[in-house]
């Protein structure tokens, strides 16, 4: 069945490019722009310096104020608290290629990076403010009630996925000692840091090029197509929920936090790609998105309920 679905989806990419070849650029240069201007500068430099703190085993030195307090609160470990850190923070997928990366390494047992993918990767702050509420929708007023529902209902998800647990530091032997550091280790990350960013973009590419596609078949309902938009590539359904004043502001608020919420399945593409042969489980990252993207709906539609009244 999956071999069926990329079959048709490459079928589909290829008969747009051939049928349409302007509007395929189009969406094509559209996502390489979005990759070149928005994650190669903030995520490369990220990827390669995780790559060195994780050869180094330096995470344990970063982490050692966090863990206190993210341990008796998520029962997370060292290595756990870093990627819940970064994944808050430095938005999609950053959260789960560290958990990916933590569990390759054998610095955090599989079961806390299954753990981890239910709530570490999120959009971040900056795309949230800057994107989201100040460009598209242009209520920064919003700001505080936004980011407690966007942020607080992923760490309610791991509340209910802890379960009691509770996951102890690893010792592990450490491979590069900071001692031992050499430029060989430093290509290493920065290649495996360009790897994962060359992915990213290319998985950006693709999905823009499907979001442009949805966008131009003739549909009787606009919501629809901005839902099926949105559900596919998180960016897209936002910029076309809020791109002409066509929908009401409810509409365009609960759309706008349902695909950062999600992460559309551009996104899901990306964390996948992430995880691979780290023994994650991506069933339980997406079923784990699913649930925040209804909670905060949910949240956001009582709030703006209750305030007005």
């Amino acid at each position: 069945m999956k071999k069926i679905l990329y079959f048709s989806v490459i079928l589909i990419l290829l008969a747009f490019l051939l049928a349409d070849p302007s509007h395929a650029a189009d969406a094509s240069r559209a996502g390489l722009m979005l990759w070149f201007h928005t994650l190669v500068p903030v995520l490369l430099p990220f990827l390669i310096l995780s790559n060195l703190l994780i050869a180094i085993d330096g995470i344990s030195f970063l982490t050692r104020f966090l863990y206190p307090v993210l341990h008796r609160l998520f029962g997370c470990s060292r290595n756990g608290c870093f990627c819940i850190a970064s994944g808050f923070l430095c938005g999609y997928p950053i959260g789960a290629k560290l958990a990916g990366d933590l569990a390759r390494e054998g610095r955090i047992t599989p079961e806390e990076g299954n753990y981890l993918l239910t709530f570490c990767s999120n959009a971040s702050p900056a795309f949230l403010i800057g994107y989201c509420l100040t460009d598209s929708l242009r209520r920064p007023e919003l700001l505080l009630p936004t980011l407690l529902i966007v942020y607080g209902v992923p760490l309610l998800v791991a509340l209910f996925y802890r379960r009691g647990r509770s996951f102890e530091n690893k010792t592990t032997e450490n491979k590069t000692s900071r001692s031992q550091i050499s430029f060989k280790i430093v290509d290493v990350c920065m290649m495996n840091g360009l790897e994962s960013i060359l992915k990213l973009g290319c998985y950006i590419i693709l999905f823009s090029m499907l979001a442009r596609l949805l966008i131009q078949i003739p549909c009787p309902s606009s919501i629809l197509t901005c839902i099926s938009v949105g559900i596919l590539e998180m960016t897209n359904g936002i910029a076309f929920v809020t791109a002409d004043g066509t929908f009401p502001f409810l509409t365009q608020y609960l759309s706008v936090l349902c695909f950062l919420s999600f992460g559309g399945l551009s996104g899901a593409a990306q964390t996948e790609s992430m995880i691979l042969d780290s023994g994650l489980s991506f069933g339980n990252y997406l079923k784990a998105k699913l649930l925040t993207a209804v909670l905060v709906v949910c949240l956001a539609a009582g709030y703006l309920s209750l305030s007005a009244l």
